[in-house]
This record gives structure tokens, C-alpha cells and sequence, in this order.
């Protein structure tokens, strides 16, 4: 029987990635289902599909956001034949945390190889595809900036952020857009919270970093929209307000916390958009650039993308 490809980006992420060392915590029975494949630009997955295909999939990525963006991509371009597993190997890994993959490597191949496949909603920007998020303003301009270093690693990242914090202006918004109403609390403590916090928060119509998420946390563990939901046929737009150096102290903190509520971030959930802004702003599509745009159309395609998942993941 045909090994299931293991695609890993040595370029990806701050640390070396070695595969023997991958395998080896692996019990012999697994390891011996995996073919670990070096793999980059320019992002040739055709004949490691048609291997995934023959071994009976998943498509195994061990790499950043950014890979496992690219490998979406041409799933899609080929009807998604084979779930898309995606093991954390890059600078956020904002994608496999959403999802709840275990963060030690080995341990996310061990429950994935054990996993089961969740059919998750498409959201689409001007009809390009993404799997967690994508956005604009302040976030985009530092995913721009960070795409063109060397370096990588969450310190380089903080430096590019900390390079863009004071600087970065507001935009204004132009929306229509179908709006849902927020999903009710399950828990006793959160109902109490969204009635102390009143009504919903209305559609923006200035930002400074703005967001759309399929999935709840950005890269590094920060929750940008807890109450995303990859299974619902909706979008969670949130925005963060530009935080002062107190607000970075007293503040910030909440937004790396899944239960945390913070007064930076608000949220609300639509099913589809049309956004106009006053300049052409930068855009990024799962952290990857994007091109600057001063318009956009926001869309989902409900559970329309095949990923494949551990058991720990809260959705079926």
C-alpha cells in the first residue's frame, strides 16, 4: 500500500524541521504509513495528491499558515479528491490551534493519523479561497512587511507589529453586507457576560485592523474572534482598536486568553459582504499577502473544503 506523502517546508517557521526525528515518537504501525517530502515554492502539490489519492489521503503539510494555504489552494483546483491534515511547523500556526491540533509535532501526526475528516466552510475573498482568516489595516500592513524579512519566529513578528503600532491610520467603511445574529452562550457565566455587555455590536465604520474568521485565533494563540465556528455559514468580522502602552500592560493580556474579554476586540457574524473602504488598503489571505484593494466581496461556501482533524476538535 502507497505511503501517505508527508509535505514539510524547511523554509518555513524559526526551527529546523527534521522528519527522522518526527517519526521516531511515532508507535511502528504509524510511522510506516508516512513518506516525509521536502516541499516549497512553487508549490507543485499535483503529483503528491495523486499520491494522497492512492494511498486513501489525507494530504499531510507540515508547515506554516502560509503552506497550508497553498496546499488548500490547489485541493480546490483539483475537487478536494483528499482531506487536507495540517500539522504545526511555522512561525503562528493560527490554523491548527483554531482547530485544536496539538502544538508538539509528533503529537499532532499521532492524533491526526488517528483523526477523522470535518467538512468545514469556504470563505472566499473576491473569490479566492481561505481556511481561517483573512483581513486588512494594521494586520495586513505587518503581515506585508513581515513577508519581506529573512528572519521569522514570533519576535520578528512582534518587532514588524511594534514598527507599524503608532503609525498605522484608521480606515473608514462602507458596508452591505447580510448580518447573523451572535450564537447564544451555552454557559451560565458567558450568558451573564453577553447581557452585562447589552446589544450586539453593529457593522464598523471605522477600523484600524479589521478582520474575517472562519476559525478563532490568529497565529502566536490570540483569540481575534472566539466565537468563530468554521461549521455555521458564516463569517466573524472583528476589529481591534489600537491599543495604548497602558492598554498593551492591562489589557492585551485577555486577547491570549480563549475565555478572555477585552474591550480592544469587538465581534459580530455575517454570511456574506461587500466592503468599501476610503483608499486602497493591504489584504491578507491566511497571513500570506494579499493585494492592496479598496473594495472587496466577502462570501462563505458552507462546509464545502474537506480538512482532516483530530479528535480533540469541538466540531463534527
Amino acid at each position: 500500500m502507497k505511503k501517505l506523502p508527508l509535505l514539510f517546508n524547511p523554509a518555513s517557521g524559526s526551527r529546523p524541521k527534521d522528519p527522522d526525528a518526527l517519526l521516531r515518537g511515532l508507535p511502528r504501525d504509524l510511522w510506516e504509513r508516512v513518506e516525509p517530502v521536502a516541499f516549497g515554492p512553487p508549490w507543485d502539490f499535483e503529483p503528491h495528491i495523486a499520491v494522497a489519492q492512492t494511498a486513501e489521503g489525507p494530504l499531510l503539510v507540515w508547515g506554516g499558515d502560509g503552506s497550508i494555504h497553498h496546499a488548500a489552494r490547489a485541493l480546490l483546483d483539483r475537487g478536494c479528491p483528499v482531506p487536507l491534515g495540517a500539522l504545526p511547523g511555522g512561525s503562528g500556526n493560527g490554523l491548527v490551534q483554531g482547530l485544536r491540533t496539538p502544538l508538539e509535532p509528533t503529537g499532532a501526526l499521532h492524533r491526526l493519523l488517528e483523526g477523522r475528516e470535518l467538512r468545514m466552510d469556504l470563505p472566499r475573498l473576491d473569490g479566492v479561497p481561505f481556511l481561517n482568516l483573512c483581513g486588512t489595516g494594521f494586520e495586513a500592513a505587518v503581515a506585508h512587511r513581515f513577508g519581506t524579512l529573512e528572519s521569522r519566529g514570533f519576535a520578528t513578528y512582534a518587532r514588524c507589529a511594534l514598527g507599524l503600532w503608532r503609525t498605522w491610520p484608521e480606515a473608514a467603511l462602507h458596508w452591505d453586507a447580510e448580518c447573523l445574529p451572535m450564537p447564544i452562550p451555552t454557559a451560565a457565566s458567558q450568558r451573564l457576560r453577553a447581557a452585562f455587555q447589552g446589544a450586539q455590536a453593529e457593522l464598523p465604520d471605522r477600523a484600524w485592523s479589521l478582520c474575517f474568521a472562519n476559525l478563532p485565533l490568529y497565529g502566536s494563540g490570540l483569540w481575534i474572534a472566539p466565537g468563530a465556528d468554521p461549521t455555521s455559514g458564516a463569517l466573524q468580522w472583528a476589529t481591534l482598536a489600537r491599543p495604548s502602552g497602558f492598554d498593551l500592560v492591562s489589557k492585551a493580556y485577555e486577547l491570549f486568553r480563549e475565555g478572555g474579554q477585552c474591550s480592544l476586540r469587538r465581534e459580530g457574524r455575517l454570511r456574506r459582504a461587500t466592503l468599501r473602504l476610503d483608499r486602497a488598503m493591504p489584504w491578507h489571505l491566511d497571513g500570506e499577502p494579499a493585494p492592496e484593494r479598496d473594495r472587496a466581496e466577502l462570501s462563505v461556501e458552507p462546509r464545502a473544503f474537506r480538512m482532516w482533524v483530530t479528535g480533540a476538535c469541538p466540531w463534527t
